[in-house]
C-alpha cells in the first residue's frame, strides 16, 4: 500500500467463480473509504430503472457503464477500490493497471481459482451464463493469468480456491489498520 493508503484490489476469476459474493462480503465489513465495483451493480441498477432487455443484449451497455465507473473510482478520492473482473483479457487489465499506476494506486490481485465446471454452475445459479465460446476464451485467459501470477516480478497475488475464499474475512483480506489493507500483502498464496 502507498503511504497515503491508496490501493486497488482486483478480485479476478472465471465468470461464475464467486467474485461478486466475495466482494459483497468484503464490502459488508470494511471501514469507510473502501468502494467496490462490480458489473452486477450496473446490471441491477439498469433493471431497477425498468430496463427489461435480455442480458445478452444488455451486456455491452453494462460493460461500458461498469468500465466508466471503474475508471472514475480509480481517479476519485476513495482510498481503496475493490474491483471484480475476470481479468482474462489483455486490453482492459492493461488499462486498469495504467490508470491505477497513474493515480498512485498499487495493485493487489486476489485470484479466485475454481474449476471451470464450478464456475459454470455459478453462472447457472445466477441465471447469467456466458456462451461456450466466451467461456473457452476466459479459460485460456485464466491459464495465462495464473501463469503470470507466479512469475518473478508479477507483484503481489493471492490465489485461493472457493473454500479458502469462503473462509476469508474482510479483516483477513483487507487488513486491520485504519488505512484498511496493510495485511493483504502478508497473506500466503495457496
Amino acid at each position: 500500500m502507498d503511504d497515503d493508503g491508496r490501493l486497488l484490489v482486483v478480485i479476478g476469476g472465471l465468470p461464475g467463480s464467486g467474485k461478486t459474493t466475495l466482494l459483497r462480503r468484503v464490502l459488508a465489513g470494511t471501514p469507510p473509504g473502501v468502494v467496490g465495483r462490480d458489473s452486477e451493480q450496473v446490471a441491477g441498477a439498469l433493471r431497477a430503472a425498468g430496463v427489461r432487455l435480455p442480458y445478452g443484449l444488455l451486456r455491452p451497455l453494462v460493460h461500458l457503464l461498469h468500465r466508466g465507473r471503474v475508471l472514475l473510482a480509480l481517479l476519485g478520492p476513495a482510498p481503496v477500490v475493490v474491483l471484480t473482473d475476470p481479468w482474462t483479457g489483455r486490453g482492459w487489465p492493461a488499462t486498469v493497471r495504467a490508470v491505477a499506476r497513474w493515480s498512485g494506486r498499487p495493485l493487489r490481485l486476489v485470484l479466485l481459482d475454481v474449476p471451470r465446471r464450478t464456475a459454470e454452475d455459478g453462472q447457472a445459479a445466477r441465471r447469467r451464463q456466458v456462451s461456450a465460446r466466451a467461456m473457452r476464451r476466459h479459460g485460456a485467459g485464466w491459464a495465462r493469468v495464473l501463469a503470470a501470477a507466479g512469475a518473478p516480478g508479477a507483484g503481489p497475488a493471492l490465489v485461493v480456491d472457493r473454500d479458502h475464499a469462503d473462509a476469508l474475512t474482510p479483516a483477513g483480506l483487507l487488513g486491520r489498520g485504519p488505512a484498511g489493507l496493510a495485511g493483504l500483502a502478508g497473506l500466503p498464496a495457496l
